[in-house]
């Protein structure tokens, strides 16, 4: 059986290299000395017509008439100018900052302040007497 690979590698390269060079490329590549003797084998066969090869398929095709699908000429597209290019920067106010715990905070202290003064006019009259 014919490595694939090797056989490709010959039918693409056999027109601009010598057979002697790709052999001694394929041989540095790992491939076996057989595999590439049955390479060139199966290219000598296609060479005689027996079996058909890509380029005599590819000439072909090329000599039959089929119809060429009409070129659609295109406009150049306008480019976009370079101020629409560029995003929008929507600039975002940053947060205010919650003042919310301190006003908690300052009304507790406050009743705090209030119910200690009460309490120590309530149960100190003595001390009613500093103030009156």
């Amino acid at each position: 059986m014919v490595n694939q690979i090797v056989l490709e590698y010959l039918r693409i390269n056999r027109g601009n290299y010598k057979i002697g060079e790709l052999k001694k490329k394929i041989l540095s590549s790992g491939y076996a000395q057989k595999e590439i003797d049955e390479a060139i084998a199966q290219l000598n066969l296609e060479g005689k017509g027996n079996v058909p090869t890509v380029s005599s398929t590819i000439n072909k095709i090329n000599k039959t008439n089929i119809p060429q699908k009409p070129v659609v000429q295109s406009k150049p597209v306008a480019q976009p100018a370079r101020a629409q290019l560029q995003t929008a920067k929507i600039q975002v106010p940053a947060p205010k900052k919650s003042r919310k715990w301190f006003w908690i905070i300052l009304v507790i202290t406050c009743l705090v302040l209030i119910g200690a003064a009460a309490a120590v006019w309530y149960f100190f009259p003595n001390i009613k007497a500093l103030f009156v």
